[in-house]
């Protein structure tokens, strides 16, 4: 694992991007899913960095949590954020696959407040951003731990309807999971391997 620019890297390997707001998990959902030593932060906003892992095939990316981060000015939070938008657009050349980490017990919360406000809720404007950049997109409603049983179908159809609103005729690949627990974790990685199988692009090295 390195810490550097994926753009840089010999022969354009092609990338698989992890993204997310701050504190959904999404560190802890790369060290499920592959089994490398990610360091996960104790607050949020802790990766300020992007981490590349060589997965064979494909690198996989981590880059910093967008939103809140501890210890960090307004005005730092949204330069992380135009950081990250220009990574993002730097590396879609080589961008095969992005994969937003959603909280799902705290999406419908994080809507209500940003719609409140006329504003785009961030996951969604997120989501947006990237069918635009990347051929593919898969959004892991993750912390499915948290929720009630009962409330799980409500909650994931409302994803949907929120995801499909923002990108019309798209339809969202969703994968419900709990890193915490690791379940979902074999789905997640099926259909990582059926999109990026569609690309002809070979399986990672698990």
């Amino acid at each position: 694992m390195k810490e550097r620019n994926p753009s840089g890297n010999e022969l354009h390997k092609p990338i698989v991007v992890f993204a997310g707001r701050s504190n959904v998990g999404k560190s802890s959902t790369i060290r499920a899913l592959t089994g490398k030593k990610i360091r996960v932060g104790k607050h949020p906003g802790s990766t300020r960095w992007e981490l590349t892992i060589d997965m064979g095939p494909v690198n996989f990316v981590d880059i910093p949590g967008f939103g809140f981060m501890v210890k960090s000015s307004k005005e730092s939070i949204e330069e992380m954020k135009d950081q990250i938008v220009k990574w993002l657009e730097d590396w879609s050349e080589d961008m095969v696959l992005g994969i937003l980490i959603i909280d799902i017990s705290l999406f419908r919360e994080l809507v209500n407040r940003w719609s409140g406000r006329g504003e785009i809720p961030i996951d969604v404007e997120f989501y947006s951003f990237l069918s635009e950049i990347s051929p593919e997109v898969i959004v892991v409603a993750n912390k499915i731990d948290k929720m009630k049983k009962r409330a799980i179908p409500d909650e994931l159809e409302f994803l949907h309807q929120q995801l499909s609103d923002a990108v019309p005729g798209k339809i969202p690949n969703i994968v419900v999971m709990s890193a915490l627990k690791k379940t979902g974790l074999l789905d997640l990685r099926e259909m990582i391997e059926s999109l990026l199988n569609a690309q002809g692009i070979e399986h990672p090295a698990w």
